[in-house]
């Protein structure tokens, strides 16, 4: 399998190598050597710009490069530049990008199905407006979910795929999703089912700077991109 870095601009391997030490502090006592790591990216875009936006991340279901090729661009619009899709150059309305580890539900998971037990997937990505100041290990659920997708089946585009130990999840949500408490996203999830209920969290991202949304005039989305770390 070819092989596609992508710069995390504004985050260093020095951050990534001091949340690492950090994670290894607090749990000094584990054996544990492999720690899951992401970077969450929350999104609003235009009406006008969003067919753009859809096609290529249809286009990332079928195509690894497109899907390393759109990290780019989430990278490039956090840093405030500008990106031509096709022949449009676009800019979100807004991006949030925040940096966090991997919830223990899911990484239980992962145990399981590295011994044998099980072949959950995660394809369902969820946004929402909870309160929470930070998101930790042990939650299973949003603060506050207002809408949840398929991104392998969505019309509006999205696609899980992994590049060697890197795993990427994108997902547009329609336009038509309510309006948030104050007209902001603060919040996104990976699951592995359609329902709170039944679900296993594979990720939990906060962003303390929320993404405005209102129902029918802007199209959110998020993406996570997560980190396997080994010392």
């Amino acid at each position: 399998m070819q092989r596609f870095e992508v710069e995390l601009l504004g985050i260093t391997k020095e951050d990534i190598q001091n949340v690492f030490e950090k994670t290894l502090r607090e749990f000094k006592e584990s054996k544990a050597r492999i720690i899951y790591l992401d970077a969450s990216y929350l999104y609003t875009f235009e009406l006008d710009d969003f067919e753009s936006v859809r096609k290529f991340n249809m286009l990332g279901r079928y195509d690894l490069k497109a899907v390393l090729d759109w990290h780019r661009c989430l990278e490039r619009w956090y840093n405030d530049q500008t990106v031509t899709l096709g022949n449009t150059s676009i800019k979100p309305i807004k991006i949030s990008r925040t940096f966090d580890r991997v919830v223990n539900e899911g990484l239980e998971m992962i145990a399981a199905s590295i011994t044998g037990v099980g072949s959950t997937t995660f394809e369902y990505r969820s946004i929402g407006d909870g309160s929470a100041s930070s998101a930790t290990p042990a939650d299973k659920i949003l603060g506050n979910e207002i809408d949840r997708i398929n991104v392998n089946e969505t019309p509006e585009g999205g696609s899980i795929s992994r590049d060697g130990t890197t795993i990427y999840s994108v997902g547009n949500h329609s336009k038509d999703v309510p309006t948030p408490v104050d007209n902001e996203f603060t919040e996104c999830g990976m699951h592995s089912t359609d329902s709170p209920l039944t679900d296993i969290m594979l990720d939990h991202s906060i962003f303390v700077d929320p993404v405005p949304h209102t129902q029918g005039q802007d199209a959110p989305g998020s993406t996570t991109v997560i980190f396997m770390c080994s010392s």
